[in-house]
């Protein structure tokens, strides 16, 4: 294969809206009007967010970033996960040239989007031996004292370069996995000394920033107790893990709740953020490198699905950042490791790589960054799911199933509900209880359900009774479709525009 692709070619034909008629439920066809549609809000509208997305490879020029910057405006998203590509800022040696980087950085800071860098990856220029010349994975610190020395003026020279314009510094991709460590075998203790040695680079020209380490494939605890027990938090503020998994909330919280105990065990008290580094979802089954996820009946509308899903369990689970893989397909050219070999494209992005046309995913991600940005505020709320058994309505059994996160918005609760069986399942609703009770502060007189796949908010009023508990009202009950994406219940008042 050629530097020069055809990538339609990789592109799966879906009819859409008909995969939308099979897989979402029509609220309004269950008797819930339509008051409306939610309006969505630019990056540049959008104050804070812990919500992200992937903009890298550009060092091995994967993509044609100039059409991407006016849909990131659009899209929502807070931050960008570049790669800086050694191998691309440094043709000649001791010569930097960092402007393809700048242009980079420029616009997405244009367009309201915060970048942090990805410090990644070796340079064929000292590494004569790697089989391709991105270098991709492979690490300076197993050849020799000169190269790392070109290591340090390199990570120097792009510290000093971008003082001021990125606070964020991240230290490889993945190193517990041998796809991005070569040429020796993953190493919790040789990564520390990575993370250190470059963290020590950058702080020469910007002692006040903020260093992530991690960017761990998975969830690695033997690779992350070596990092750990080898110093890595006196070096990092942050840690990053990259638990990639097709059903988003499989044992979530227990990995994150373990890397947090971890942390601070060997801490010493230092405070360390956790992000959700990188995940994706593929929107066809077949035709693209990320087949090891084990899909077997993926598409855009399930990849929509999985989208808002994914963002919502990582606000629920308490991530600091949640980060979606990738902004966009990455097929402009061949996709390469560190062994060299072309891979399959990857097509998680939520923009067509060979149209650079939004996907259906796109939307349903624009709607999650404009309702959870940091404006909703995460807070416990009471709610309860119920599944009444008509053979015998004195009992109630507990759905298996339901999963939750409930915010508070401009004084306006919000609750996002869904299934959490396999989006590929691609089960009908359920119809289930719902009981809620907001705070008597909070306005919650006029309660809404938005879809936030079609965006479409819908009137609820007349599935909602007063639940009664051992003669005392507690709340009310709503008898709604459980479907396995979110849906949001709400008040009216937040959607001025309905």
């Amino acid at each position: 294969m050629t530097t020069e692709l055809n990538p339609s070619r990789f592109v799966e034909v879906q009819d859409v809206p008909k995969l939308k008629q099979e897989q979402l439920t029509d609220l309004a066809a269950c008797g819930m009007p339509v008051l409306g549609k939610m309006s969505v809000r630019k990056a540049t509208e959008i104050k804070s967010s812990k919500i992200g997305v992937g903009f890298e490879t550009l060092d091995r020029f994967m993509f044609d970033p100039e059409p991407v910057y006016p849909l990131l405006e659009k899209l929502g998203a807070k931050w960008a996960r570049v790669q800086t590509g050694w191998s691309r800022c440094e043709l000649e040696v001791g010569i930097y040239d960092f402007t393809w980087l700048e242009e980079i950085v420029d616009q997405l800071l244009a367009v309201g989007v915060e970048p942090f860098f990805s410090i990644t990856f070796g340079n064929q220029l000292y590494m004569p031996d790697v089989p391709h010349e991105s270098a991709v994975g492979h690490v300076p610190l197993y050849y020799g004292d000169a190269v790392r020395e070109a290591w340090d003026n390199y990570v120097r020279a792009l510290a000093k370069c971008f003082r001021g314009r990125v606070r964020y510094w991240e230290v490889w991709n993945e190193p517990n996995i041998p796809q991005f460590w070569h040429p020796s075998k993953p190493n919790g203790a040789e990564y520390a000394e990575l993370v250190k040695v470059t963290a020590a680079a950058v702080r020469q020209s910007i002692p006040e920033a903020k260093i992530v380490g991690g960017a761990m494939s998975k969830m690695d605890p033997p690779f992350l107790e070596a990092a750990l027990k080898a110093g890595l938090t006196d070096a990092i503020d942050v840690f990053s893990f990259h638990p990639y998994q097709s059903v988003p909330e499989a044992n979530l919280q227990n990995m994150h709740d373990l890397v947090r105990r971890m942390l601070k065990q060997y801490s010493g008290g230092k405070a360390i953020d956790v992000w959700q580094g990188e995940n994706g979802c593929p929107s066809q089954t077949e035709g693209h490198n990320d087949d090891w996820l084990g899909l077997y009946a993926t598409d855009q509308v399930v990849q929509a699905k999985w989208v808002a899903r994914r963002i919502l369990v990582d606000l629920k689970t308490g991530f600091d950042m949640a980060l979606y893989f990738h902004a966009i397909d990455l097929m402009g050219r061949p996709y390469r490791q560190a062994g060299g070999e072309v891979k399959m494209p990857v097509m998680m992005g939520l923009i067509n790589g060979a149209t650079y046309e939004p996907k259906y995913s796109f939307e349903v991600f624009q709607r999650v960054c404009s309702l959870f940005d940091d404006a909703s505020e995460q807070r416990e709320l009471f709610y309860r799911f119920m599944n009444p058994d008509e053979a015998h309505p004195q009992q109630s059994a507990v759905l298996a199933t339901p999963m939750a996160v409930s915010f508070v918005r401009e004084g306006v609760p919000l609750l996002a509900f869904w299934n959490t069986e396999d989006p590929q399942q691609k089960k009908p609703a359920r119809e289930m209880d719902l009981v809620f009770w907001a705070d008597s502060e909070l306005t919650f007189e006029h309660p809404v359900l938005l879809d936030l796949m079609t965006g479409q908010v819908h009137e609820v009023a007349a599935f909602a009774e007063p639940f009664i508990c051992d003669d005392a009202h507690v709340g009310t009950r709503f008898r709604i479709p459980l479907t396995d994406y979110p849906l949001v219940l709400t008040d009216k008042s937040l959607f001025p525009s309905i």
